[in-house]
C-alpha cells in the first residue's frame, strides 16, 4: 500500500479512520480511506475506480464537489476522470 502523501499528515477521526486520500494497492492508485489497525495502517474503503498515476487519483479530491469531485457525505465520484 502506497500513499500520495506522508502518513504523518493523513488526518484521522477519533475511530482511526483517515480523510478521503490518494492511495494505491497493487491495482493502481485510487481514492480512498484507511483506518488505524492493531498493528499498522490498513485499507478501510475505496471510492473511486482505479488509475495509473497518484496525480490522476488527487485530481478527484482536488475537484470541487460542484465540479463532479469526490463527495465525502456520499462516498462517490459525481463525473468521469482520466
Amino acid at each position: 500500500m502506497e500513499f500520495a502523501k506522508k502518513i504523518e499528515e493523513i488526518k484521522f477521526n477519533n475511530d482511526g479512520v483517515s480523510e478521503p486520500i490518494a492511495m494505491a494497492s497493487a491495482a493502481g492508485w485510487y481514492v480512498g480511506k484507511v483506518c488505524k489497525g492493531e498493528f499498522c495502517v490498513e485499507p478501510y474503503d475505496r471510492f473511486t475506480d482505479y488509475f495509473a498515476t497518484p496525480e490522476e487519483a488527487q485530481v478527484v479530491l482536488d475537484t470541487p464537489i460542484e465540479d463532479g469531485g469526490f463527495n465525502e457525505n456520499f462516498g462517490v465520484v459525481e463525473k468521469e476522470f482520466g
